[in-house]
């Protein structure tokens, strides 16, 4: 493995310095609060809402199955 030169070790030195400055946030509170969000936009999806999807003139007529 070829060593890194002083710069290349200094860029990365000063990379993970701004990554410990990133406010982190634990997933058991993130998860439930995107879940919250997103079960409260369901209405407005066009993808979801069947009565939206009637108005576009686009509209695939087959299903989708999402593997």
């Amino acid at each position: 493995m070829e060593e890194l030169d002083e710069t290349q070790l200094k860029f990365q030195v000063d990379s993970l310095k701004l990554q410990l400055q990133i406010p982190r946030e634990k997933t058991s509170v993130s998860v439930p609060e995107l879940v919250k969000w997103i079960e409260e936009k369901m209405a407005e999806d066009p993808f979801l809402n069947t009565e939206m999807m009637r108005d576009n003139p686009w509209v695939e007529s087959g299903k989708c199955v999402v593997l």
